[in-house]
């Protein structure tokens, strides 16, 4: 079923490249603000884009009985992304109350993260057959 790889591959393009957008998007707005761009973004893109990722991947790995040593390296970097999601939730909901210190530092790890994050996930998937039993 290619079909499904290519729905999984298209819905973790968009959570990624959401996921790395927001951090600039959130300093680039006036905390304080009832409904930010920031948050639309969050939960009308990364969180529909995370959760249609994480349900195909699912698919594809049971529909293919695939279980190696990559998948659980690749499932590992996967929970630590699905962390940092939350992790910018929370950010993004403290900077609307205008709660947040050290906004740009915490903007900055976070970007640093998930760059590291989906780097590894890149390498692991590509390096596949390398680790394949």
């Amino acid at each position: 079923m290619p079909w499904l790889l290519t729905l999984h591959i298209a819905a973790l393009l968009c959570w990624c490249g959401t996921l790395l957008y927001l951090p600039g998007l959130m300093l680039s707005q006036t905390p304080g603000k009832p409904k930010s761009l920031s948050q639309w973004v969050y939960t009308a893109i990364a969180t529909p884009a995370a959760l249609a990722s994480i349900i195909l991947g699912t698919l594809v790995f049971s529909v293919h009985n695939m279980l190696d040593k990559w998948l659980i390296a690749k499932l590992f970097m996967v929970t630590l992304l699905v962390l940092l999601h939350l992790l910018l939730g929370w950010l993004i909901a403290r900077h609307k109350r205008n709660a947040l210190s050290h906004a740009r530092r915490w903007c900055y790890t976070i970007t640093l993260l998930l760059g590291v994050a989906i780097t590894a996930i890149i390498a692991l998937v590509l390096a596949k057959p390398v680790f394949g039993v």
